[in-house]
């Protein structure tokens, strides 16, 4: 979006003296010496004598040492509300003006802001800066404040971090300031991300003060993975990106709207199916993918799992990952097609903006004498080379030809699902790029993109692996964190990126929590690694399910990926919020809850060894008091609670709960998947169990607090003479039937 033609109004209202614009609860006040503004929301002052900064041609220009030309309002009328552009004008020389703008807007908690260069003569800047603010206090008093670093992308297993005020940290593309417990938040970041990379610079001192906000357009360094400084802008009108800035009541809310703001610009890839459940191979066959272990895979998980609710609308996705081309073109098209027979979507893996070879002399796919040396991009002269590979230019005709040559045979032999990884490749600035009106990695990516968006025409779901948190608007989905598996540490690291980057399924259409695997785990440290995809986005699975793959992985997906409760709360949520933000800097939340319209949903982890007790109250959820069902959805044991409710954590477990209105069911026992009622007897027991079902090939017996404490083989009557005193819940498995029930050992 341009706002350049708000600028040109001629009959725009014009003070020689400090001016004062009030719109809403916003109010602006500028200095018509120098031409910077402080900015209040309310009594609350956002922004202390603000004022833009600018580079041409490598020299820097600061607005307030500039002369100013005017200050000029006109009503707006936007995407993004109605209300009032105020706009300074200065000169920068004879031939050069710099217009730094503020839009502000009726009944928002934001306002946007935005400098531009208008020139007689063809202009470079790659540096612009429409926020750099001094001091203020805008946050409450009492110590808790901390503020975000926001990665740029999600590469090198980085992790969002929280630092205490008295620090000075960057954020990437977007930047927040806030209190830990009462989440009061100043938010700010660019919602325009077609030509720049955005950098928030903020420094804070206890326990409340901002001392320095610098927001920017041209921001690369080694956390943008560059080596090389951020390409310029070139030409006779420049515009930074678009920034918001805001403070809020809750900063969460401040996050998802500027997600909402970011589609607003740029809409998003439009997806009109429901979340994808899929299965990928990465997660434990990797390397050794072939179409046999593939096949068999699915054939299980079309029998086994997606006949137990592990499917969205009755479909599910195959996705082969790196090394499919283990496999021959027929192969690959074999196993597309035994997949669509069972109801399942063929996925597949590819790295568009990348070469492995490292071959500068072979043939480029899709060309018949291009040479992948002349596709590579260069720094400094030197190819660009990242984990081991070179990057290629998103704008070579020869880089477009091979994606055609991939887009095509993936179209060709049947696939639906398309991971694309290392996209930070195609982002990197460069010293110059075959299409010569592209002049930074942003451009450039957004190029490479839009090619390959039209290529596949929306046959395709996309999904993005390694790469940068934006531009957004080119995939479905994006992946939150990279390379988690089965342990606890791989969730929690997952989780990390949940806890503060949750909101970013509001420009894409789902996160992604990577693959779920659960070999060579416990039950608990199994149920935290689902649970950690459920309360991130879209599941996916990634255990070899083939006739060799673990026979015990393959179980604990039939129980818990049978959990209809569970399995329909997956296909009814998106990313859910931190519930309590821990005060380490770089943890994971342990907290997470989502409402889908009166039901809140509650997820809990623990992922250590201690026991604690934890409550959850309503109106952190933003209930209501009054009369609740609350249900726990691993074992289905139902409670009533008006305003809270307390649960003693398993070590190393998540629990699941869903609060709603209405009455507890009139059998309360655990309700299993298939909905079968087991019978056992006598009940209570003392000694042995019997259970009313043919013999059982596995059965577990859990405490009241979801501990597994015994567990059997083909047999229908246990011994539990060893238990305890109590209340216990089994689960068995017969005829590859999931029945539950509950006893009491006297």
């Amino acid at each position: 979006m341009k706002k350049l033609a708000l600028f040109l109004i001629l009959f725009a209202s014009t003070w020689l003296h400090a001016a004062d614009f009030t719109q809403g609860v916003w109010r602006l006040s500028v200095s018509a010496q120098n031409g910077s503004a402080d900015l209040y929301k309310g009594n609350t002052q956002i922004l202390s004598r603000n004022s833009a900064a600018v580079k041409i041609d490598g020299v820097e220009y600061q607005l307030a040492a500039l002369t100013i030309d005017s200050i000029s309002s006109t009503a707006v009328s936007d995407q993004f509300g109605q209300g009032t552009a105020v706009s300074v004008h200065a000169s920068v020389n004879a031939d050069t003006k710099l217009v730094h703008t503020y839009y502000l807007y009726d009944n928002t908690d934001y306002i946007l802001t935005q400098v531009s260069l208008l020139s007689d003569q063809r202009i470079r800047s790659n540096y612009m800066a429409p926020i750099k603010s001094d001091t203020i206090a805008c946050l409450p008093e009492e110590q808790g404040n901390v503020l975000l670093r926001v990665p740029f992308d999600n590469d090198e297993w980085i992790r969002y971090k929280t630092f205490a005020f008295g620090n000075e940290r960057n954020s990437y593309e977007v930047g927040t300031v806030f209190h830990q417990k009462l989440h009061n938040g100043l938010v700010l970041g660019s919602i325009q991300h077609t030509d720049w990379k955005t950098k928030i610079t903020y420094a804070t001192a206890a326990p409340n003060k901002v001392t320095k906000l610098l927001a920017f357009g041209g921001a690369s360094d080694t956390y943008t993975r560059d080596s090389i400084a951020h390409g310029s802008l070139v030409g006779n009108e420049i515009h930074s990106p678009l920034m918001m800035i805001g403070l809020f009541a809750d900063w969460r809310e401040g996050m998802e709207l500027y997600g909402d703001l970011c589609a607003i610009e740029a809409p998003k890839l439009e997806w009109n199916s429901g979340k994808p459940f899929a299965w990928n191979s990465w997660g434990v066959l990797q390397t050794s993918i072939r179409y046999m272990n593939a096949s068999q895979s699915a054939l299980f998980i079309a029998d086994s799992l997606m006949s137990r609710g592990y499917q969205n609308d009755g479909v599910m996705y195959m996705d082969l990952d790196s090394y499919w081309d283990n496999m021959t073109g027929g192969d690959l098209r074999r196993f597309s097609q035994f997949c669509n027979a069972r109801n399942q979507k063929s996925g597949i893996y590819w790295t568009p903006f990348v070469d492995w070879a490292n071959n500068p002399d072979r043939i480029v796919e899709g060309t018949t004498n291009t040479r992948y040396k002349d596709i590579w991009l260069y720094q400094k002269g030197k190819p660009i080379k990242r984990t081991g590979a070179s990057a290629c230019d998103p704008t070579h005709p020869g880089t477009k030809a091979r994606m055609r040559h991939f887009i095509d045979n993936f179209s060709y032999w049947g696939y639906e699902f398309l991971k694309l990884d290392f996209m930070d490749h195609g982002i990197q600035e460069a010293d110059h790029w075959y299409d010569t009106t592209v002049t930074t990695g942003v451009q450039a990516y957004c190029h490479g993109m839009a090619y390959l968006d039209s290529l596949i025409a929306g046959r395709m779901y996309l999904n993005l692996s390694i790469a940068p948190l934006f531009p957004a608007h080119f995939a479905h989905g994006r992946r939150i964190a990279c390379d988690a598996y089965a342990s606890v540490g791989n969730s929690e690291y997952t989780l990390n990126s949940t806890t503060y980057g949750w909101w970013p399924d509001h420009v894409y259409s789902y996160n992604d929590p990577d693959n779920i695997v659960f070999k060579g785990q416990i039950l608990g440290v199994n149920r935290i690694r689902l649970g950690s995809a459920l309360v991130t986005g879209m599941l996916c699975i990634g255990d070899d399910y083939s006739n060799s793959g673990d026979e015990t992985a393959k179980q604990r997906a039939k129980d818990l990926l049978s959990n209809k409760d569970l399995m329909q709360m997956a296909r009814e949520t998106k990313s859910f919020r931190p519930l309590v933000v821990p005060t380490a800097g770089d943890s994971a939340a342990s907290y997470y809850y989502t409402t889908v319209e009166d039901t809140a949903y509650v997820g809990l982890f623990n992922y250590g060894g201690a026991r604690p007790t934890v409550t959850v109250r309503f109106a952190d959820l933003g209930i209501e008091p009054g009369e609740y069902v609350v249900k726990e959805l691993w074992e289905g044991a139902y409670e009533m609670a008006t305003d809270e409710f307390s649960v003693r954590m398993p070590r190393q477990n998540c629990l699941f709960y869903k609060i709603y209105k209405g009455s507890i069911p009139p059998e309360s026992a655990l309700e299993n998947v298939k909905g079968a009622k087991m019978k056992c007897y006598p009940n209570p027991c003392t000694n042995e169990l019997r259970l009313g079902i043919p013999t059982a090939e596995t059965v577990e017996v859990f405490s009241a607090d979801s501990q597994l404490v015994a567990s059997y083989k083909n047999t229908n009557i246990l011994n539990v003479s060893g238990l305890p005193a109590g209340c216990y819940t089994l689960r068995a498995i017969a005829e590859d039937e999931v029945y539950t029930s509950r006893f009491i050992k006297k």
